[in-house]
């Protein structure tokens, strides 16, 4: 939401003031119908600019992010985030090797890269349960019920407490 909101601050902000610029300036002698359509411009984007800014305000930093390294568009059905939340992919084949680590970041990744993630001992990746999935062809989003992680939590806890009594 933060990209977007200044994306729009960005765009509305140089409209807004290139607005102002032309309704303040004696360089034109437009009637007041063109001038009110200016007017019309400079105070949609001047709203535009107002939520932008309230959007940047009010976004939370600490939100997960969750990138798609399938390969296929994802639709997630979970009632808990929405009835339907579309994960798309950026790009078309899926991914060969480990994303790096950041924080707050989820990947939701192939079947075999995840079991490089369960060598690797990442609580981050996450795996499509074959199962609940129903494939809508080729070009289509696979619908996807369930997200298992690669890692189960029981075996990261117990990672950690063998690293503790060591």
């Amino acid at each position: 939401m933060r990209a977007f909101a200044m994306l729009t601050l960005r765009y509305a902000g140089v409209g807004f003031v290139l607005g102002m610029a032309f309704l303040t300036s004696d360089l034109g002698t437009a009637p007041p119908e063109g001038r009110m359509g200016i007017l019309a411009v400079t105070v949609c984007c001047f709203l535009l600019v107002y939520s932008a800014g309230c959007a940047v305000i009010a976004s939370n930093d600490q939100s997960l992010v969750v990138v798609n390294l399938t390969g296929r568009a994802l639709l997630l059905s979970d009632p808990q985030l929405a009835p339907f939340y579309t994960l798309p992919a950026p790009q078309a084949e899926p991914a060969s090797e480990l994303p790096p680590v950041r924080p707050r970041t989820y990947y939701v990744v192939s079947p075999e890269l995840g079991r490089l993630a369960v060598k690797a001992g990442r609580s981050d990746v996450f795996t499509v349960d074959a199962t609940t999935v129903t494939d809508f062809g080729e070009s289509g989003p696979l619908r996807v019920r369930r997200l298992l992680r690669a890692v189960p939590v029981a075996t990261l806890s117990e990672q950690s407490e063998s690293v503790i009594d060591s």
